[in-house]
């Protein structure tokens, strides 16, 4: 039996797999004849994956599982109790994260929160949300934990207002951290707002949607929001075909029936 490694540098070594994992390095190998402690001490240093021994491979490899959930932990607590912008002036109640896989293959970006949400705690759980949750199973055959579901800001805005361009401004760059974990193969952005802000395009939803947009590295599809649709009812065959373009896209059978 080796030497057990003195706790400060199990922790020093622990936060430096953490920051390779981040930086996708996953895979570590200890050098022949190496010691524990100086593989240990070389990832202090190291501008290249260090190498460690195989019982800690395992280690790391079940701590990579857990890389993006802590990551978005991470995210929203440098959120804090956000006062970056006037909407937490404006009767905001709490903020909206996000909520989903973490790996998800599918991400969907909205606008904002709405009053149930504001007051939940969580994206897409009023009228629209359930409507978006039909879409998800009913539509596509999959289930609301399956996908990633996160709004443009995180902050409800007064009566449910179009967001600020400067508002839109504050909370994009925690959003981008959370696409940039996740690491979706689509995303798909709900509404115009959404679309516009994502792809900083000043276009109708005629002109925007039935097309991929390449966002980050991944692939982005554009439809309607849910609850547009609640308006507009008649728009639902036309959304049904920018899912039925993502389904294609992930590789998901396509039922023969719409959703309602």
């Amino acid at each position: 039996m080796g030497k057990s490694l003195d706790p400060q540098l199990r922790a020093a070594l622990a936060s430096r797999i953490r920051y390779y994992n981040d930086l996708g390095i996953y895979d570590f190998y200890r050098r022949p004849g190496q010691t524990m402690e100086a593989a240990s001490v070389g990832a202090e240093h190291a501008t290249l994956p260090v190498v460690i021994s195989s019982p800690a491979k395992s280690a790391v490899t079940e701590s990579t599982s857990k890389v993006p959930v802590a990551t978005l932990h991470t995210i929203r607590e440098d959120i804090g109790e956000c006062t970056r912008c006037r909407l937490h002036k404006l009767g905001r109640k709490q903020i909206v994260f996000g909520v989903g896989n973490p790996r998800a293959q599918l991400m969907f970006i909205g606008e904002a929160p709405g009053a149930d949400e504001d007051e939940q705690g969580e994206p897409f759980v009023g009228r629209a949300g359930q409507l978006l949750n039909n879409m998800i199973t009913n539509g596509m055959g999959l289930r609301r934990e399956d996908v990633y579901i996160a709004n443009i800001i995180k902050c409800r805005p007064p009566n449910n207002r179009t967001p600020e361009r400067d508002e839109c401004e504050t909370c994009s760059p925690f959003l981008m951290r959370q696409i940039e974990v996740i690491r979706p193969k689509v995303i798909v952005a709900l509404g115009s707002i959404a679309a516009k802000t994502l792809l900083a395009i000043n276009a109708s939803m005629s002109e925007l949607r039935g097309r991929w947009y390449e966002f980050r590295g991944t692939k982005l599809a554009v439809t309607y929001h849910p609850a547009f649709l609640l308006r507009d009812p008649r728009q639902k065959k036309a959304a049904w075909k920018d899912l039925q373009m993502v389904m294609k896209e992930l590789g998901l059978p396509i039922p023969a029936r719409n959703t309602d």
